[in-house]
This record gives C-alpha cells, sequence and structure tokens, in this order.
C-alpha cells in the first residue's frame, strides 16, 4: 500500500545571491534597503494610527455635531492658517445674521413689538438727559429693515443709517 523506502528526499538549496544568472549584489542590496524603508514607514504609520482615538457622534441635525468636532480640533488639532480663520469669521457672520433675521420675524410674528415701544419709554424716563443711545425700537426698526424687509436703502446702507446717532 505505499512506498515502503525510507530515506529521505533532497532538498533544492536556496538561490545564491553570488552568481548563476541572479540580481547583482547591489540590486540586490537596494531592494532589501528599499524593503526595510517601507516595513520601517508602515510600522510608524501603523503606531500613529494605534494612537488615534476615533469618535462616532451620532445627533439629529442642527444639534452641534460639527461644533464639537471644531471645538476638539481647536484645542487638539494643528495650527489654522488665516484663509481658515477668515472662512470662520465668514461663518460666524452669517450665523449671526441669519439669527437676527429669526428673532426679528418671530417678534413681529408674536406681535412684541409693542413690548419694544414700551421698554423704549421707560429706558427714555430713566435716561433724560443722554440721547446717544439708540432705543430698543430703533435698533429692531433698523434690524427689520436691513435684514428682514429689505427696505433700507442705499443711502442708509453706506452711511450707516441713521438710529445710532441722536434724536
Amino acid at each position: 500500500m505505499g512506498c515502503g523506502a525510507s530515506s529521505p528526499a533532497e532538498v533544492a538549496p536556496p538561490p545564491s545571491s553570488g552568481g548563476g544568472g541572479g540580481a547583482p549584489p547591489q540590486a540586490a542590496a537596494a531592494a532589501q534597503s528599499d524593503s526595510r524603508s517601507i516595513d520601517n514607514q508602515l510600522e510608524r504609520m501603523k503606531q500613529e494610527e494605534e494612537g488615534k482615538i476615533k469618535m462616532l457622534l451620532l445627533g439629529a441635525g442642527e444639534s452641534g455635531k460639527s461644533t464639537i468636532f471644531k471645538q476638539m480640533r481647536l484645542l487638539y488639532g494643528t495650527e489654522r492658517s488665516d484663509d481658515d480663520l477668515r472662512m470662520y469669521g465668514v461663518v460666524a457672520r452669517s450665523n449671526i445674521v441669519v439669527a437676527v433675521r429669526k428673532l426679528c420675524s418671530h417678534l413681529r410674528n408674536l406681535g412684541l413689538e409693542e413690548e419694544l415701544d414700551r421698554e423704549s419709554r421707560e429706558n427714555e424716563d430713566l435716561e433724560e438727559g443722554d440721547h446717544s443711545a439708540m432705543t430698543c425700537r430703533q435698533a429692531y426698526d433698523e434690524l427689520m429693515a436691513y435684514l428682514v424687509d429689505n427696505t433700507a436703502t442705499a443711502a442708509e446702507m453706506e452711511g450707516g443709517g441713521g438710529g445710532a446717532g441722536g434724536k
């Protein structure tokens, strides 16, 4: 049923780098050096990845996920470039304008404009001699003209409006 011989089989010797038509020794040494370099780079990258903490942020829209990410990046990330800072400024200003538009619209929709008139009268009574401050109603009217109704004239926009000065 099988082979009865117990003599070991001959194993072919490994190819030698010295001769016999193989690659020259310099090329083999360069290839080995490249291989070590790649292995070292892969090991460094693996260690960097193991050092990273990965987080999955879940939440409904507008719940602050990107804000947390940006805050973590500010605290622990790389330096911000001037372009990044300019972009953040544009986004912040845009968010402020959107929020003020919503507040003014809600104030109008809820019928709270009379409250502004009442507050303005109360403040005028307290600040009898000081007419440099803008009243709540004046500020509201200018915001509505500039941001909500778009009824402010070009001269008002260039000159900064007329409410911040005196009466």
